[in-house]
């Protein structure tokens, strides 16, 4: 009996460390354990990540006399007044969209998007004298992997207890919430992502460009492979994981075996689901990557019933963003793609009739300089964020929008010599914007204030952006 049972164990980490993972799919943990929870009916919350720092200052402009002052300080990189998609809020006055963006901008005139006024890390309220003196100033300002990870984390530090991302706080309670299930109810559809990061949650990374498939051996996705071959591979690895599960069997040896198990559970339920919820409905540019993105989340906000999903969150990428260089070429490009993703995206949530339940926000590592270098832009600080969805009470902006003057301005961080920097120090901390939106994904206060330390430096908890504030 010993011989035989070492014989299994050689053969079984011999065959599943050759074993290829479904296509499309890479599982990064454990499925966490179900608990009891307060938990909403049915809601997604999507992140659209900006990557490079977006200069949202051109995506939504101050309108009226503060115009006068925006153009002067971007000078030709400033937005023409009469392009403009003119929109008002009720205590702030007149502003535009950039006619890049005509979906956001309807989106917000159908009070079904906000913009958060210049938001970004913060470790506590800050100005000017705080900055030039350093007081509590959060990590490696203007440098992009650290200010994305601070964006992701909601932390002041880089590393440390605190480097756990908020979206994988929101990602725990949405694994309470769902209970026992075959699939994690994270997902980054771009890679590893610093905001899905927890300490003991879990999520699945897929791929937008590959189609998600059973793994090998359950179904015949390679015509030169006999079916009977292919039933013959799903046998044995089914036997081998009923090998690797025996209690007899090393820690390592079983968890080898969960872990393959949970992986075939797992691409076998989104492989069904998927192939039922196409949403044929969003037709979008293979061009977009942004898009192609958006739509597999969608497919999967689709699936969420099948699935046995009562909450879901989700990590999308868009890169090319760090525009130094050739800014007035590359930006409406991007603009535009950004533009189209969405309005796609939140179309198909329409259609579905799941728009009141889906709420998605941008964010991204800093926004811009105000001033131009010559030929772009550099490094900023604060930026605008839009969060958009049926849930969210829109229309409206989040926030004192920041100064564009040039001179005395109390909003500019400044040189060291304390001339105009023209970037700009964040009113709104992301740690605001955060609880914000971790609230209405159905944490509790304590659950907030765990995943969001710096938190409880803050007078106002909840930007008020589904009207609990």
């Amino acid at each position: 009996m010993k011989n035989s049972l070492n014989s299994d164990r050689r053969r079984l980490l011999k065959s599943l460390a050759a074993l290829p993972l479904a296509s499309g799919v890479s599982l990064l943990a454990d499925t966490s354990a179900a608990r009891a929870a307060t938990c909403p009916t049915g809601r997604s919350l999507v992140c659209i990540f900006l990557a490079g720092g977006a200069d949202s200052f051109n995506l939504f402009v101050p309108g009226g006399s503060a115009y006068d002052e925006y153009r002067a300080t971007r000078n030709e990189l400033a937005a023409d007044e009469d392009s403009l998609i003119g929109v008002s809020d009720a205590s702030q006055g007149s502003f535009g969209f950039n006619a890049a963006v005509p979906a956001l901008a309807d989106l917000y005139q159908q009070n079904r998007l906000a913009v958060v006024s210049n938001v970004g890390p913060l470790i506590r309220p800050t100005n000017k004298s705080d900055y030039l003196g350093s007081v509590e100033i959060p990590q490696s300002l203007f440098a992009h992997n650290t200010q994305q990870k601070l964006w992701q984390t909601g932390a002041g530090i880089v590393t440390g207890s605190d480097a756990f991302g908020w979206g994988g706080a929101i990602s725990e309670h949405a694994a309470e919430c769902n209970g026992n299930i075959a699939v994690a109810p994270a997902f980054s559809i771009s890679g590893s992502a610093d905001w899905l990061a927890s300490a003991g949650g879990n999520y699945t990374t897929l791929n937008a460009d590959v189609g998600v498939q059973r793994m090998f051996g359950y179904d015949n996705i390679s015509d030169w492979i006999p079916p009977t071959r292919l039933s013959q591979v799903g046998r044995s690895l089914d036997e081998l994981i009923a090998v690797g599960e025996d209690s007899r069997n090393p820690l390592l040896m079983r968890a080898i075996s969960g872990a393959v198990g949970r992986a075939n559970q797992s691409t076998a339920a989104l492989f069904a689901s998927l192939r039922e919820n196409p949403v044929n409905s969003m037709v979008v540019d293979s061009n977009n990557k942004l898009a192609n993105q958006l739509k597999l989340v969608a497919q999967l906000i689709a699936s969420r019933e099948s699935l046995g999903m009562n909450a879901q969150v989700f990590f999308v990428r868009m890169g090319g963003w760090d525009t130094h260089s050739n800014q007035l070429e590359r930006m409406p490009a991007q603009m535009r793609q950004l533009n189209d993703a969405i309005e796609a995206f939140q179309g198909a949530m329409d259609d579905l009739n799941l728009a009141d339940s889906v709420t998605s926000f941008t964010a991204s590592d800093f926004g811009r300089t105000l001033t131009s270098n010559g030929n772009g832009t550099d490094h900023g600080w604060g930026g605008h964020g839009f969060v958009f969805g049926g849930a969210v009470q829109g229309g409206r902006v989040v926030g004192d929008t920041p100064s564009y003057a040039m001179t005395n301005n109390p909003d500019d961080a400044g040189e060291d010599d304390g001339s105009f920097a023209g970037r700009i120090i964040p009113r709104i901390s992301v740690n605001q914007y955060a609880a914000t939106l971790s609230r209405w994904m159905g944490m509790d206060e304590a659950q907030i204030a765990a995943a969001l330390p710096n938190l409880a430096n803050f007078a106002q908890q909840d930007l008020g952006l589904f009207g609990q504030a």
